[in-house]
């Protein structure tokens, strides 16, 4: 079960760190002439899901090292309640809301996950 939960961690990671390379890689231009602040967190989205990614595939290696489970643990619960709060602002101000939507299901994924070890 243990390995089950590890393994969709990784795949949910994955796919976070996905969609904001996506967002990156199409609006780079735009995001990063118009809005240093909004590139910069989209930069740290990327660095925290694979992060994120990379401690849930070592985890599973490492199965005993706590403190590769603390670790794994409070990215999945950062990226998770990051991602949440981002949906909000973005429902709130109605722009990408498909996109928000797919980033706030992989953030709840995420943080049940690091909520729940």
């Amino acid at each position: 079960m243990a390995q089950a939960r590890g393994r969709l961690l990784t795949a949910v990671a994955t796919a976070g760190a996905l969609d904001v390379a996506s967002f990156l890689a199409v609006r780079r231009r735009e995001i990063f002439k118009a809005s240093g602040g909004r590139a910069a967190g989209s930069v740290a989205g990327l660095v925290l899901w694979s992060s994120l990614a990379g401690t849930s595939v070592l985890e599973r290696v490492k199965p005993e090292d706590r403190a590769l489970r603390s670790a794994t643990s409070v990215l999945a619960v950062v990226c998770g309640a990051g991602n949440l709060a981002l949906m909000g602002v973005h429902l709130k101000v109605r722009r990408g809301q498909r996109r928000a939507l797919v980033g706030g299901l992989l953030g709840l994924a995420a943080l049940r996950s690091g909520l729940h070890r």
